[in-house]
């Protein structure tokens, strides 16, 4: 099993950044406790340099991954779970009051030969802020957002209706016009028909009744 070592560190509630190093082989987890309040926001930075006995001083091996992990120790609940490269930044919200347990470990550092793993120099800078109302009017504004959004969505599905219902009253309205212009034209034929036989009749009673008086 890895070995695992426990540093503590105490964290006022107001504003401020912890900076802190320490050393740890490859492979070696770290962990420290920090007395958060509820709701309130951790983030911070951190660096990796490994020890090189060829120059005698700690470099950065962009080789090293580093995994950490945030637990509430009162609720048994992990808040934050990452891994990332030999430097980062990490953040996670106490979800309630009491001692949290972060916890660090290198891997990858392999300068140190076979028997014996690599020293890594761990520089953490922890930054307690203030309570997480930033995430909650984010959450607040989505919503509100989202509300507008479902109205704006509400009056598109009425324009839409309004609409449809527009187009069939343009359709009812253009089959009405069609009907009435060939009912129109229909009966102008039938009137034409009727005035051209109403006038041969008139002609043929017109021309028997001068043949009857022998005026033509």
């Amino acid at each position: 099993m890895l070995r695992s070592a426990l540093l503590f560190a105490i964290l006022a509630i107001a504003s401020l950044t912890n900076g802190l190093h320490f050393y740890l082989r490859d492979g070696e987890q770290q962990c420290f406790l920090e007395e958060l309040p509820k709701g309130f926001l951790v983030t911070g930075h951190y660096k990796t340099e490994e020890w090189r006995d060829a120059e005698k001083r700690y470099i950065e091996n962009p080789g090293i991954t580093v995994s950490m992990t945030a637990d509430d120790n009162d609720a048994l609940h992990r808040v934050m779970n990452q891994k990332g490269s030999h430097q980062g930044k990490f953040s996670f919200t106490a979800g309630n009051a009491g001692e949290h347990t972060i916890c660090v470990q290198a891997h990858g550092a392999q300068a140190g030969g076979w028997l014996t793993s690599s020293i890594v120099k761990f520089t953490l800078d922890i930054g307690i802020g203030e309570a997480d109302d930033g995430g909650r009017a984010a959450i607040e504004k989505i919503k509100d957002i989202s509300e507008k959004i479902r109205i704006l969505n509400a009056q598109l599905e009425e324009i839409k209706v309004e609409q449809k219902y527009q187009r069939e009253r343009e359709l009812e309205f253009d089959a009405a016009t069609s009907s009435i212009r060939r009912r129109v034209i229909y009966w102008a034929f039938v009137q034409l028909a009727i005035v051209g036989a109403v006038c041969f009749w008139q002609l043929r009673h017109l021309r028997r009744f001068f043949e009857a008086k022998k005026l033509v």
